[in-house]
C-alpha cells in the first residue's frame, strides 16, 4: 500500500512536454468519483459496511443470499472490496474524504470480528445479531448471551482473508496510528497463525468442528491461496518473521500434498492423513483440475517470495499431468478418478442427490465439472524462471516507472471507459445495471460489484492524470 501520494493539489508542469488530456473529463471523473462514493458512504452503507446488492430505493438487500438492511457482506464484493475502492480512489487523489470512507469499512469489520480473531460471511449490526454470533468487542461483557453465539470463522470464498487484507491496508494507509484498526489486523493474523495446521495447510473453517469437510485442508475456492497471499502481504506490511515462516510451511504442505505420479496434481481437498477427501456431494476425492493451476501459481509466487527453487520442484509433472489428460474437446474435467485418470463426473435430477458417472452428457449447470484453460502463465513463468534464475526473473518483473508521456497515452487510451461510466451514472451518483452479481433476477440493482468496476476505471484515470 502506498502511503503518501507525491502530487496531490496540482498537476505538475514537465518542459518541453505537451498535454493532450481533457482536462474537462478529468474533472468530471473527479466529480462523479466524489458523487458516487458520497451516495455509498451516505445512503448504502450500514455501520459503514456493505452487501453485494440492491434495489434502487434501498428497501431490500442481498450479500449471497437474501440478507437484513442491518447486515454486511464480507465475501468478495462485499465490504472489504468496497473498502478497496475508497483506497484506490484516495491514492488517486490524496482526498482524506476517500480514506475516512475506507476506515468505516474497517471499523465495521473490526465490530464484526468473531472473538476467535477471524469474520463470518455475515456481519450483523442489529441487537439479535450480537447474540448469533460471537462478537470480539464483547468478550468482555457480563450479558452471558453475548458470548454463546457462533464463534467459528472461515476461510471459504475469501472471508477471513480479505476482511485481513483491508485491515492491514487501511492500519497501513492510517500509518498504523488507529489503535482499534492496527490491533484488529495483528489479532486476526494471530488467528491465522492459529490456523494453519502444523503440516502447512488450512481448513476451510476453524476453530475445527469436529465433524464435516470444513475440517479439511482446502484449496478449493482458492482457500488456501489466499491464506498463503495475506501471509506474504503481512510479512512485507510488519515484517514479522512469523507470517513468513507461514509461507514457508504451506510451500511445503503444497509439495507433500502432490498426488502421485501419473496423477501429479492436488486434489480439492484433504483429510489429515492428505487423503483426498469427500466434500460437498457433488465434490468428490481426486485430481481436481480446476484448482491445481491456482496451487501451481501460488507455488511461483512462494518460490520468489522465499527465493527457495524447491517450491518449484512439483511443477513440471503437474503440467505433464495437463498435456496428457485434456479431454477430446481440448478442455479438462475438474475431477478425475484417482488411478484410472478418467474424467469424472456428476449428474443430478434435483441438486439433492447426485450419481458419479463418467458420461458428460448431461452434467448440472450450477457447477464447473469442465474448464477449458490450460496453465500456460504457469509453464512460461517456470520456463523463464530456468533460463534466468529466481532473483533475476523477480527483478524482471518489477514494473518500470512510468514517463509522463507514457502515463498520458494511457490515460487518452481510457477516455471511451471513462466516459461510458460518465454516462451510466444517475444524478444521485448511483450506477443502476440489470446486471452484475449475486440478486440479479433481470431487474435494475445497485450492485457493489459494478460500483468497484466503474470506481476502478475513474481511479486509475484520475491517478495518471494527476501524477504526470
Amino acid at each position: 500500500m502506498r502511503k503518501h501520494i507525491a502530487v496531490l493539489a496540482a498537476i505538475a508542469v514537465f518542459p518541453g512536454t505537451s498535454w493532450a488530456l481533457d482536462q474537462a473529463l478529468l474533472k468530471a471523473a473527479e466529480e462523479a468519483m466524489h458523487k458516487g462514493v458520497h451516495y455509498f458512504r451516505t445512503e448504502v452503507a450500514y455501520g459503514g459496511g456493505y452487501l453485494g446488492t440492491y434495489l434502487p430505493d434501498l428497501s431490500d438487500q442481498w450479500g449471497e443470499g437474501h440478507a437484513t438492511r442491518t447486515q454486511n457482506w464480507i465475501q468478495p464484493p462485499g465490504s472489504p472490496s468496497v473498502g478497496f475502492a475508497f483506497l484506490r480512489a484516495w491514492e488517486a487523489t490524496g482526498d482524506k474524504f476517500y480514506l475516512d470512507g475506507a476506515k468505516e469499512v474497517a471499523d465495521a469489520l473490526v465490530y464484526g470480528q468473531l472473538e476467535c480473531g477471524g469474520w463470518n460471511y455475515i456481519v450483523d449490526h442489529a441487537p439479535e445479531g450480537a447474540k448469533r454470533y460471537y462478537y470480539r468487542h464483547n468478550k468482555d461483557s457480563d450479558d452471558e448471551s453475548l458470548k454463546s453465539g457462533r464463534n467459528q470463522a472461515t476461510f471459504d470464498d475469501n472471508v477471513t482473508q480479505h476482511a485481513t487484507r483491508l485491515l492491514m491496508a487501511v492500519d497501513d494507509a492510517l500509518d498504523k496510528k488507529d489503535e482499534a484498526i492496527h490491533d484488529a489486523a495483528l489479532y486476526a493474523l494471530d488467528f491465522m497463525l492459529r490456523a494453519q495446521h502444523e503440516s502447512g495447510g488450512w481448513s476451510q473453517r476453524y476453530p475445527l468442528s469436529g465433524r464435516g469437510y470444513g475440517d479439511f485442508f482446502t484449496f478449493n475456492d482458492s482457500t488456501i491461496r489466499d491464506c498463503a497471499d495475506v501471509m506474504m502481504i503481512a510479512y512485507r506490511t510488519y515484517g514479522d518473521e512469523r507470517y513468513a515462516e507461514a509461507v514457508r510451511k504451506c510451500g511445503d504442505f503444497i509439495i507433500k500434498a502432490q498426488l502421485p505420479e501419473p496423477q501429479a496434481i492436488w486434489a480439492q481437498q484433504y483429510d489429515f492423513d492428505l487423503k483426498p477427501a469427500w466434500a460437498r456431494r457433488f465434490e468428490p476425492p481426486g485430481p481436481c483440475g480446476g484448482e491445481s493451476r491456482g496451487v501451481l501459481s501460488l507455488l511461483i509466487e512462494i518460490a520468489l517470495f522465499t527465493g527457495d527453487a524447491k517450491y518449484l520442484e512439483p511443477i513440471p509433472k503437474a503440467l505433464d499431468w495437463y498435456k496428457r489428460s485434456a479431454l477430446p474437446n481440448g478442455r479438462w474435467a475438474r475431477f478425475y478418478e484417482l488411478k484410472t485418470n478418467r474424467p469424472l463426473y456428476l449428474t443430478s435430477d434435483n441438486r439433492t442427490s447426485y450419481w458419479l458417472t463418467y458420461d458428460d452428457s448431461d452434467l448440472p449447470d450450477h457447477y464447473g465439472f469442465q474448464s477449458g484453460s490450460y496453465p500456460s502463465s504457469v509453464e512460461t513463468a517456470y520456463n523463464d524462471i530456468m533460463a534466468k534464475g529466481l532473483e533475476a526473473y523477480a527483478k524482471s518483473r518489477e514494473p518500470e516507472p512510468m514517463t509522463p508521456e507514457q502515463k498520458v497515452a494511457r490515460a487518452e487510451a481510457m477516455e471511451t471507459n471513462v466516459r461510458q461510466a460518465l454516462k451510466e451514472q444517475d444524478e444521485k451518483g448511483r450506477w443502476i445495471t440489470t446486471s452484475g452479481g449475486y440478486g440479479a433476477d433481470g431487474g435494475a440493482r445497485i450492485f457493489t460489484r459494478v460500483f468497484q468496476d466503474r470506481m476502478r476505471v475513474l481511479s486509475e484515470y484520475v491517478r495518471l492524470a494527476r501524477s504526470r
